[in-house]
């Protein structure tokens, strides 16, 4: 069964998205059926519903098989919810192996929302191959392991190796294939509770997990099979179904409002951001730990209680620069997602900008551009910049990272940031923008053509979807009070 840990990183992908009016038209709700795979040993069929606040919003799938070579794991979800007033879909399907000990050697991801995605990872060492799959290309990218990762769905399989006692506790490295992110796990075993499981009473072991600063409980029974599982902040619960019961239909009319349900609401409201010069908010109910509250335009004042102030930045004040910059050439290079050397983003760019040298004026024209030519369509994805300039629409992510890779191909250095925004003062939703080292790291958000970027975006996290996941820490929990503002 694939941990909780997986399910909360596909809701990242979903949250981090931003409120847009726009008509949308609503995808197929094809079924993803299951792949049949081979194996010589045990194998085992498991289904299950995706809860929160009680309403299903979804099922999983998962088909384990587990010889002497180690498991081979087939993993299904699919979660209806709703964006912007319209029906949405997100399938995600991952196979993957482990070695006997039960790491992970390798896996395959693939997401379908409309469209069709697809990653790979492999793992020699205490390194990790990613190649993605963009338009009959192949873009790899290696990322360094601390140690050889587990992997979701063998956490049964890992907790009964342990043989472990009420009260112990145990660190182990792991690994979510959504995100590409590795941390430690902690796992503590309790005792025998009671947990209701729609409406009736059973009794379980419970065991309690964290992973990137993520809380679930799981209850397992004596063979160390699923009763259920909760992550009391997000109010999200896998519970096993039968496949009639998991593959029910969900009605449009019961479908859940993530975004709506997940954004922080201001009691009372601010003016609206884009008037103001200084916006000062205190966060509540989290902490700062691996957070990066910090940068050029937003200053971390305290952290108890943890006070944040956002400055508007002044382009006039900055030095001028010229393209291509020689500085922080980290944020100039290419990645599986940001493909920021193809031709086909180098010759936009160069379209895009035209003649244009001074670095603030190109990027100026880079955000007008990626927000004229993106169709505003929310969408859960995992973008990559080759594919969203060929689909040319999608949500915050899309214009992000091809805003980065643009800005990159044009030599401007650039990072991508995450967080929340203050959408006209009445509430903070989950989204993602940029910043373009223009002498200091300036924000600039492309889908609302905003270079500055305004003072309500609240940055939490920065860098690609695997630094992006640690926001998930404070899904749920985060309260926003405002302390000051200056127009």
């Amino acid at each position: 069964m694939k941990k909780i840990f997986g399910y909360l990183v596909v809701a990242a992908v979903l949250i981090v998205t931003v409120v847009l009016l726009l008509q949308i038209r609503r995808p197929a709700n094809a079924e993803f059926v299951p792949e049949a795979h081979q194996s010589t040993g045990e194998s085992r069929e498991e289904w299950a519903g995706i809860f929160i606040q009680g309403e299903r919003i979804g099922y999983a799938f998962t088909k384990i098989s587990k010889d002497d070579a180690g498991l081979t794991v087939e993993n299904i979800t699919r979660m209806t919810i709703v964006m912007m007033n319209q029906t949405r879909s997100l399938t995600t399907h991952v196979f993957a192996h482990t070695d006997k000990d039960y790491t992970l050697k390798d896996y395959s991801l693939e997401l379908r929302n409309g469209g069709h995605q697809r990653v790979e990872g492999e793992i020699t060492g205490q390194q990790l191959k990613l190649t993605s799959y963009v338009q009959g290309k192949e873009y790899a990218q290696t990322i360094e392991l601390k140690e050889k990762p587990y992997f979701p769905d063998a956490i049964e399989e890992v907790i009964k190796s342990k043989n472990l006692k009420p009260g112990d506790e145990i660190a182990i490295p792991y690994f979510d294939p959504t995100t590409q992110s590795s941390s430690t796990a902690r796992i503590r075993m309790g005792g025998q509770e009671q947990v209701d499981v729609l409406g009736t009473t059973k009794t379980g072991t419970r065991f309690d997990l964290n992973f990137m600063g993520i809380g679930s409980i799981l209850w397992l029974d004596e063979e160390y099979q699923l009763i259920k599982e909760s992550s009391p902040a997000m109010a999200l619960e896998i519970i096993p179904l039968t496949k009639e019961q998991a593959l029910a239909e969900i009605s449009p009319d019961k479908a859940f409002d993530l975004i709506t349900f997940f954004s922080v609401k201001l009691d009372p409201p601010t003016p609206d951001p884009k008037n103001l010069t200084y916006l000062k908010i205190e966060m509540q109910d989290i902490t700062t730990e691996d957070l990066d509250l910090q940068d050029d335009y937003q200053e971390l004042l305290s952290e108890m209680p943890i006070v944040v102030a956002s400055t508007l930045p002044g382009i006039d004040d900055l030095p001028e620069l010229t393209i291509p910059i020689d500085q922080n050439k980290d944020f100039l290079q290419p990645s599986a997602y940001i493909q920021c050397t193809d031709p086909k983003i180098i010759n936009t760019a160069m379209r895009m900008i035209g003649d244009e040298k001074n670095a603030a004026a190109a990027a100026a024209k880079l955000t007008s551009g990626v927000y004229n030519l993106l169709e505003k369509n929310p969408t859960a994805s995992l973008p990559s910049a080759l594919d969203v300039l060929e689909m040319r629409k999608g949500d915050c992510n899309e214009h992000a990272i091809l805003f980065t890779a643009l800005a990159r191909a044009a030599g401007i250095p650039t990072k991508i940031y995450v967080g929340l925004v203050n959408l006209n003062g009445f509430a903070y939703y989950y989204h993602a923008w940029c910043a373009v080292w223009l002498g200091k790291w300036v924000p600039v958000d492309p889908t609302f053509n905003q270079l500055p970027a305004d003072v309500g975006h609240l940055k939490l996290k920065e860098g690609e979807i695997a630094e992006q996941a640690g926001v998930l820490k404070v899904v749920g929990k985060l309260r926003i009070k405002t302390l000051e503002y200056k127009e």
